[in-house]
């Protein structure tokens, strides 16, 4: 049995949707825009989730990052997205999502050359317990004081 394809749904520079493509093959040198979003993640101490990419994943490999991101499949909203990819890739149900920069987009080059080039919402959630995270997705995870964090991304 084959895995389907996952797709990414594909805009033009106003952000309208133009049409897909297999998640895949798209991350490229030359990565067309496309629809994403990113999630930061607030624990009931109110410290915040930090994780580590996957060594196997094609764009940041081993990338420190926020608690998760991903990209929502054609028809659904990226709120929709959110709440899946929270389950598929921590194990975590979110609370009611904050959309904190709705229009946030980036085009960013990783060290071999992977450009991602997204028009990504991002969005802030509160959650009761710990990620169980899918090995695939995530190789680590830490729980960071908001100042701590700062600090770091400033230095």
């Amino acid at each position: 049995m084959t895995d389907p394809v996952e797709l990414v749904v594909l805009l033009d520079d106003a952000g309208t949707p133009i049409g897909t493509a297999d998640k895949a093959t798209v991350h490229t040198a030359d990565t067309p825009l496309h629809l994403a979003f990113s999630c930061h993640v607030i624990g009931p101490d109110g410290r915040v989730l930090v994780t580590r990419r996957a060594l196997g994943k094609r764009a940041f490999p081993g990338v420190w990052t926020n608690a998760f991101c991903g990209h929502p499949a054609p028809g659904e909203s990226p709120a929709e997205a959110v709440r899946r990819r929270a389950q598929t890739e921590l194990g975590l149900e979110v609370g009611a999502l904050e959309l904190v920069l709705p229009d946030f987009r980036y085009r960013a080059r990783d060290s071999a050359g992977v450009v991602e080039n997204e028009l990504c919402p991002v969005f802030r959630t509160r959650v009761g317990g710990d990620p169980r995270p899918a090995a695939g997705e995530v190789d680590d995870g830490a729980w960071v004081e908001p100042a701590r964090l700062r600090a770091a991304v400033e230095a």
